[in-house]
């Protein structure tokens, strides 16, 4: 990146970090002290308890199911119509920016942004909980970092669906259309799997139908389950067809009329 980029990395990662998301991320912070450490208070890890170990990354992929969708959603809301409208690109693009410059930015440091605090709101609550539990805890040190690189990489594709999908629609319509899209993907799962698991076809279009390559290749990884790697490309594929499909869709968007 050139030396304007990286000043505007540098912006749009401090425009970010505003009061709402401040207060946002601390109440995700409380939320996941209370899940994460309120077993230990009532006696869970006691050598009684019904937890006998502890698996660090287990827990942290279970954790970041949940918390990845969840703060992209945040972040991910109207990431491109809102500069839009308060013509934030109008302005960078009068600089010796491209367009795509400004959109791989947005992308990289929303992801950042929410790596961060995949380590702040995650990461940092279970490694201090696997410090004081008096049960046996499971490590493993490359499944440790590469469940954190495989979310990143689903973080990435869920930024980049929101960027594509808000360079045509306003605020947080793009939301509203990725929750459906994952809720449906849910929905899908379950039946296929219910009712179709002996269809080639109805497996293939379910395993296609979001992209959820790098999550399933976290959950292989921590379980020690195969097609790894066919997961792993997967994710792969679906992070770089969409930054393609966003980058040919912002060079099209008029940035001087707004979305409505």
């Amino acid at each position: 990146m050139t030396g304007i980029s990286l000043k505007l990395l540098f912006l749009e990662f401090r425009k970010m970090w505003n009061l709402s998301v401040i207060i946002t991320s601390g109440i995700l912070l409380l939320i996941s002290l209370l899940v994460n450490f309120v077993p230990y208070f009532v006696g869970a890890y006691n050598l009684e308890g019904p937890i006998q170990s502890l698996n660090l990354q287990a827990l942290l992929s279970q954790g970041f199911s949940i918390l990845v969708p969840l703060l992209s959603l945040i972040f991910g809301a109207g990431i491109i119509s809102n500069d839009i409208k308060n013509h934030w690109i109008r302005t960078v693009l009068s600089r010796p920016i491209t367009r795509a410059d400004f959109l791989l930015t947005k992308i990289i440091s929303t992801s950042l942004t929410i790596f961060i605090l995949m380590l702040v709101i995650g990461t940092i609550p279970v490694v201090i909980l696997s410090m004081i539990v008096p049960v046996n805890t499971h490590f493993d040190f490359l499944k440790f970092i590469g469940t954190h690189a495989l979310f990143l990489g689903e973080a990435i594709t869920y930024i980049t669906i929101c960027s594509l999908l808000s360079c045509w629609l306003p605020g947080f319509t793009n939301i509203i259309i990725l929750i459906i899209w994952m809720l449906s993907n849910s929905i899908m799962s379950m039946v296929v799997n219910n009712y179709f698991w002996d269809s080639s076809i109805a497996m293939l279009i379910a395993d296609f139908y979001f992209p959820g390559g790098f999550q399933e290749a976290a959950e292989s990884l921590v379980s020690g389950a195969t097609f790894l790697l066919e997961k792993l490309l997967w994710g792969f594929s679906a992070m770089f067809g969409f930054i393609a499909l966003a980058l040919f869709n912002f060079n099209f968007i008029q940035i001087d009329k707004g979305i409505e």
